[in-house]
């Protein structure tokens, strides 16, 4: 028998494991490898007689044969590669050094030869250790793929040479050993785990977490979903080991009983209308065994009712009787118990099950919530099950939200609710929420073009993954499909984009009916789109949102590419753009600029009619920057925006050391920016403000443009010519008593207009006396006090 050369080797593991046909790392997808069993098992005839007995581990993907038959080789080979990385990592946690020889047979079973170590545990339970880990690991790779999952098979046998006995025969003797036992299922009768599984049973030695599902309209916690973890340090810390063994041992409906128990005993105070989603069996409901009774009586123990309460069951799990399952439903529903469906899309049942069943909640699996926010096909569907449900009068729980585009994709598309690990963990005890609801989320569906945004794209980029033109198809399917799945890839050539592979667009065209044999082994030029929307990294959002949603309609949800001068930055999604608009937008709605966080007009018109209202006197400050236009057009947006930020700073800064607590300072918008003071400490913050201003505003600028004192640039005409650095004017407006804001709005203005006629870092004060209710005194020009400020420490 022969077996490949082994080249590689699984990082972490003990160079003294051979490897037969899993001689590949990562273990490859492709076709080539499946057949290649036969290879046989000459290693671990090597093996055997360096070691004379060894433990053999036999698994088998139960029913392999007729999967690879109905779905075809391509799929089948990337369930074999998930099932031999999992092996690999089972290996190097279980048995690390001790595991000696890893082998894939045929049709999706596999051989591991480990060294018989005295005092550990039994062998029975190392190969039922084993079958739970690699049921549990395929289980997500399995439902992604196929919507179906693995049963997997496990047996175990002693390798040994007696005698004159070959090696071929005791491999083959072991092996039919092994055989014969895996398919008796092992059926969790070893007394090791068995006697484990049956104390977390009886002492309740399960852990119950808790994660909030959130109402995503009022940004509150609707409910928590009640989860179990088997203790820590066992083989039954993960849930699905858990149940899966349950089930093994024709135990499921005991542990369910036991994990309820726990749930509600570890539940704790909870505010009012708050609910609690208990997971249960569907066959759960229908079992004699199972008495509503008792967890009547385990609620009124800890002051719940069984309005708080909804049983959530999920659809993997197929109902077989459906008349007496809905009975039933029917039974609990009159006591008070509501109803949710959990991994919808995922399972057995169609819209039409669900709609028999009458759900109160329908839970979206985190499949169709993954990406969403880049994919037109998955909002597609999800609005369906929004209309859906609204039609048949249930709410949707979107499940598994992990990004913040993802969190605003689901609010803008009106979901009812919302859980995952981007508002809150699961924990005991309850978790907060991670993060307040922003309170963009009403304005998110709001298009673009009713909001000003003078924030550059750059400051949204986000890295892009360069693929290059010569890319295989194939190549660039798997890097989409990585252990971080990510939605784009940008096909570059020296640094400048020449397409975009949406992942959405290339599994629409690798599922088409000669999609796999047109483009899967062809260059990835062929399917990419060779014209995407690539702006310059300066280009306002408002102007990239609006070429954006004016795209085709099968494009419009596509990444944009960001250049700096023709080369790659980054790109950015359609929903963060959107969402960074839809911010601003309410942050300008309530009063807040977006880039200093100051309060905005509104604001400043409250403030200032208040002022009005009392007896007392107070100053106005307008602040104004000079030659701004032109130090915006040669340094750019971003730039431009640290000027304001850093007038805003120094504004806030003097209002705090020289005048009072009630001072006020906000941010008209642009450059232009006004404090409310005390008449008596006004020039004393307008003198801090501009000696501050004038030493600081030089370090914004090149070290050649702060030796020259000046920068080049064109005016409102269009004429070339050298301009002096920004520099800042100042109006200090007095004012008393009930002042019309007209009255008000007229004298700022004559004094910002006067104020920017002085030149360098300066303010100006009316001496005309106090603006008040008994009017204003019209002058031929105003009567000001101009002073300047010297660019030193205040």
């Amino acid at each position: 028998m022969t077996t490949k050369a082994v080249h590689n080797r699984p990082p972490g593991l003990s160079p003294n494991i051979s490897f037969g046909t899993l001689s590949q790392f990562p273990p490859s997808t492709d076709r080539s490898m499946l057949g290649s069993a036969n290879q046989g098992l000459g290693q671990a005839g090597d093996i055997l007689a360096a070691h004379r007995s060894v433990n053999m581990l036999f698994l088998e993907l139960e029913n392999f044969f007729a999967f690879q038959s109905l779905f075809g080789d391509h799929l089948a080979g990337q369930i074999l590669a998930a099932a031999e990385l999992q092996l690999y990592n089972a290996a190097k946690d279980f048995f690390s050094d001790n595991c000696l020889h890893l082998e894939r047979l045929q049709n999706g079973q596999f051989l591991m030869l480990c060294k018989q170590i005295p005092g550990a545990e039994d062998l029975s339970d190392q190969a039922l250790n084993l079958r739970l880990r690699l049921k549990n690991g395929l289980r997500d790779e399995a439902l992604k793929l196929t919507g179906q999952s693995f049963n997997v098979l496990a047996g175990y046998s002693v390798l040994t040479m007696y005698g004159d006995m070959g090696h071929e025969a005791a491999l083959y003797n072991a092996l039919c050993d092994a055989q014969l036992r895996a398919r008796g299922h092992l059926e969790g009768i070893q007394p090791g785990v068995l006697s484990e599984f049956r104390a977390i049973l009886e002492n309740l030695l399960m852990i119950s977490v808790y994660q909030p599902i959130v109402d995503l309209a009022k940004g509150k916690v609707f409910a928590w979903e009640a989860l179990t973890r088997g203790p820590k340090n066992s083989v039954f810390h993960s849930p699905a080991a858990l149940f899966d063994y349950a089930e093994d041992v024709g135990e499921i409906f005991a542990l369910e009983k036991a994990c309820r128990e726990k749930a509600i005993h570890s539940f704790g105070p909870v505010e009012p209308g708050q609910k609690l989603f208990l997971n249960i069996h569907p066959r759960t409901l229908i079992d004699p065994a199972f008495s509503p009774g008792e967890t009547m009586k385990l609620l009124n123990a800890h002051g719940l009712k069984p309005d708080n309460v909804v049983f959530e069951i999920t659809e993997r799990h197929a109902i077989r009787d459906f008349t007496t399952f809905h009975r039933t439903l029917d039974h609990y529903r009159n006591q008070g118990y509501m109803i949710a469906v959990d991994d919808v899309g995922t399972g057995y049942s169609g819209l039409w099950s669900i709609a028999e069943l009458r759900p109160d909640f329908i839970k979206i699996d985190m499949s169709f919530i993954r990406g969403i926010d880049a994919n037109p096909v998955k909002r597609a569907l999800l609005e369906t099950f929004i209309t859906f449900s609204e039609k048949i009068g249930c709410k949707i729980i979107a499940e598994g939200i992990e990004t913040a585009t993802e969190l605003s994709s689901l609010i803008s598309m009106n979901t009812h609710y919302g859980q995952g690990f981007y508002l809150a963990k699961p924990e005991y005890p309850k978790p907060g929420l991670a993060l307040n609801l922003p309170a963009w989320s009403a304005a998110a569906p709001r298009v673009a073009e009713e909001t000003r945004c003078s924030i550059p794209i750059r400051s949204l980029a986000e890295p892009a993954y360069p693929i290059e033109p010569n890319t295989i198809v194939r190549d660039a399917k798997m890097v989409l499909a990585g252990d971080e799945p990510i939605s784009a890839l940008v096909v570059a050539r020296r640094e400048k984009p020449l397409g975009l592979v949406m992942s959405h667009h290339l599994d629409r065209a690798l599922s088409s009916q000669y999609g796999m044999s047109l483009y899967y082994n062809r260059e990835v030029t062929r399917i990419m789109d060779g014209s995407p929307l690539i702006v310059e990294a300066d280009t306002l959002v408002e102007a990239v949102a609006r070429r954006a949603t004016s795209r085709e309609r099968a494009k419009i949800y596509d990444h944009i590419i960001i250049t700096d001068k023709g080369s790659l930055l980054g790109i950015v999604s359609v929903q963060r753009m959107l969402d960074t608009l839809a911010s601003v937008q309410v942050e300008m709605a309530k009063g807040v600029s977006p880039l200093t966080g100051l309060p905005g007009n509104l604001a400043i018109e409250q403030e200032i009619e208040a002022r009005t209202l009392e007896a007392e006197p107070f100053s106005i400050i307008y602040a104004d920057l000079d030659n701004f236009k032109v130090y915006n057009d040669v340094y750019g947006f971003k730039n431009g925006d640290n000027i304001i930020l850093l007038l805003a700073k120094i504004l806030t800064w003097a209002l705090k050391r020289h005048g009072s607590p009630e001072d006020f300072c906000g941010h008209v918008g642009g450059d232009d920016l006004v404090a409310v003071t005390q008449p008596e400490t006004a020039e004393r913050i307008a003198l801090a403000v501009i000696r501050c201003f004038g030493r600081l505003v030089k370090y914004h600028y090149s070290p050649d443009d702060q030796a020259a004192g000046e920068i080049n640039g064109k005016d409102r005409y269009g004429v070339e010519r050298a301009f002096s650095l920004v520099t800042v004017s100042l109006a200090i407006v007095d004012c008393k008593g009930r002042i019309n804001l007209a009255a008000i709005a007229k004298r700022s203005a004559e004094m910002k207009k006067y104020a920017k006629s002085v030149d360098g870092n300066s303010f100006v004060r009316d001496r005309r006396g106090f603006l008040s209710e008994e009017g204003d005194a019209e002058l031929s020009e105003p009567v000001c006090s101009p002073l300047r400020g010297e660019p030193q420490e205040p």
